[in-house]
């Protein structure tokens, strides 16, 4: 963010104090041709946009509006390719749209062409706009044009449409639980981290923790709280403990270790209520069977 505020201080000096010295330079010295020439610096005048850069900030005290955004992005090459479909869909039926009402001119109107074709049928049927009057158009002249219209229809905007909303529920269902996940770790390793240092936990100061500051971290209501509100069962962290900080040394005898910052919010996280088993917890647990 310093980085960010300092481009952004950079394009307001630059938009403040050079170009107008620029300008005061080119008036005085060409007079009349001096101010033909500041038409293309009052393009750049256009930095003050950059400002609204500053908006992005909002971001990180409104997650909701970063998961749309997020969402949005994640689910661009879906969409791309529901509306390469779409597209596809319309060019079909506007070539057939297009030949099949060469030779009636009353229900011509707006099938001159393909383009044209594709256009009536993107705002007609895709979009629903005034689909009452193109379809009496169509029924006037033959039934089976009517019948050929419904069926795109029921292609474009019942099917290829809500495939298209139902992707973007999806994705943005997905993106939404991994931000979800982020934020419950971010705010879980800072709240431990303050409560090491507030609390004083980690006494022989090392920046990794033992069995028995693990069992103060527990003891402190604070902590406790904190690993609770994110689904983890502090009793039965009490009872894991044992295998939490064991470990194999090379002669294979069991001897107690130390774990770093990082490794004990991995072990925590990964004993969540919520958590499904996967085939490395099973082979884990055969190694410890």
């Amino acid at each position: 963010w310093f980085l960010f505020d300092s481009t952004l201080v950079f394009f307001m000096v630059l938009e403040t104090w050079v170009m107008t010295f620029i300008l005061l330079t080119l008036t005085g010295t060409e007079e009349g041709s001096g101010m033909g020439n500041t038409g293309v610096m009052r393009l750049l005048r256009l930095l003050r946009l950059s400002r609204m850069a500053r908006m992005a900030r909002l971001l990180r005290s409104m997650p909701e509006l970063l998961i749309l955004i997020k969402g949005m992005v994640a689910a661009g090459r879906s969409v791309f390719f529901t509306l390469l479909l779409l597209g596809f869909v319309l060019y079909v039926f506007g070539i057939a749209f297009t030949q099949l009402l060469q030779e009636d001119e009353p229900a011509r109107v707006g099938f001159e062409t393909v383009p044209g074709s594709m256009h009536t049928l993107l705002l007609r049927g895709v979009l629903m706009d005034d689909i009452g009057s193109i379809v009496r158009q169509l029924s006037e002249a033959n039934v089976g044009y009517t019948c050929l219209f419904y069926f795109f229809v029921l292609i474009s905007s019942l099917t290829v449409m809500n495939m298209l909303i139902g992707v973007l529920c999806e994705v943005v269902n997905a993106v939404a639980a991994t931000e979800r996940e982020e934020l419950a770790v971010t705010y879980v390793r800072s709240k431990l981290q303050e409560t090491l240092r507030a609390g004083g936990l980690d006494q022989d100061g090392d920046g990794t923790i033992s069995k028995q500051e693990f069992n103060q971290i527990l003891d402190n209501a604070h902590a406790a709280r904190t690993l609770t509100e994110v689904g983890v069962d502090v009793f039965n962290l009490v009872d894991l403990q044992d295998f939490i900080f064991e470990t194999d040394n090379d002669s294979g005898e069991i001897v107690e270790k130390e774990l770093s910052f990082g490794e004990f919010m991995e072990v925590v996280l990964q004993l969540r209520g919520s958590n499904g088993a996967t085939v490395k917890d099973i082979v884990d647990l055969r190694k410890f069977v």
